[in-house]
């Protein structure tokens, strides 16, 4: 199947066009950046409707990845976010439509979740499941809200299924800041990629017709660890994986940033048949074969 990704050279984009190619798929790589490909390439902005609508042209499915993101909140406007993240999702979505397209996948993110991440008391951590309210606190959040209910308004208008994931932060980091963020919802790029590619067979298998799910790397831990996430993590994270305590002092970290949320994880393992490759366990058994490895603070992240 030939198979739209949007905003295609950013890291989520070169981490699945090769996936798709050896799933037998021809991924069609849509960008305003020009990029150097194997695969077809088309040159445009999501912004711009009859854009869409040309790369769009012949495709049966499509992954919207397009967007400004959280860490950009800084140094672009709300209008640059408006612009962006909800028109190129309403053309995205239009042209998918007029293209009768047979799924789509949205990338979302965590911070739909908003102000359901307070905390409710000195001891509380927050578990951030995916009937959580959506409570955004900023622009990014509220326009991955919003693109979560277009799909679901394509969905009933033009019966489109469609699937959106709700990602950790996989933007690139070194080794050691990498697999810290993975105990502060962090995930692999290569796993976003897989669990694109869960949802995708899953939409054209027809097990699924719509759903939200939570895309972070699994932990171990429950509500009753609370407390100790929050006053001592390096405790709690040596209960669940025994050593690491000790491991981690050895490369310089002392301490840990309080844990104050986790995002459970079995709504995707359940529903989609995916989990996670890469975890925190996994991380520290390549640690343990890098003992040049060093933290360059403590806590390391975030």
């Amino acid at each position: 199947m030939r198979v739209l990704i949007t905003g295609a050279s950013g890291t989520l984009g070169r981490a699945l066009a090769p996936m798709l190619a050896e799933a037998g798929h021809e991924p069609v790589l849509f960008d305003i950046r020009p990029l150097e490909t194997r695969h077809r390439f088309v040159a445009g902005d999501v912004r711009r409707l009859e854009d869409v609508r040309r790369a769009v042209a012949g495709t049966g499915f499509v992954v919207h990845t397009a967007a400004i993101h959280g860490i950009h909140l800084k140094d672009h406007t709300p209008q640059q976010f408006h612009d962006l993240n909800l028109t190129g999702t309403f053309n995205t979505w239009e042209a998918a439509a007029g293209a009768g397209v047979e799924g789509l996948v949205f990338s979302s993110t965590m911070g739909v979740y908003g102000a359901s991440r307070t905390l409710q008391g000195d001891g509380a951590v927050a578990v951030l499941r995916e009937d959580t309210p959506l409570l955004p606190n900023d622009v990014y959040g509220y326009t991955k809200v919003a693109g979560e209910e277009m799909c679901r308004y394509h969905g009933r208008k033009h019966g489109i299924p469609s699937v959106a994931l709700r990602y950790g932060m996989f933007v690139p980091e070194p080794f050691f800041r990498e697999g810290i963020r993975l105990l502060y919802g962090g995930v692999d790029a290569l796993d976003v990629a897989r669990s694109v590619m869960a949802a995708m067979d899953a939409l054209l298998a027809g097990t699924i017709r719509w759903g939200a799910f939570n895309i972070e790397s699994p932990l171990p831990f429950a509500e009753a660890d609370g407390p100790g996430l929050r006053r001592d993590p390096i405790r709690v994270v040596d209960a669940y994986y025994p050593g690491a305590g000790d491991l981690l002092r050895g490369c310089g970290v002392e301490q840990l940033a309080p844990i104050t949320e986790y995002f459970p994880m079995q709504r995707a393992e359940a529903e989609l048949g995916f989990r996670p490759e890469r975890d925190f366990g996994g991380w520290l058994e390549e640690l343990r074969a890098r003992p040049e490895e060093r933290a360059e603070t403590s806590p390391p992240w975030p």
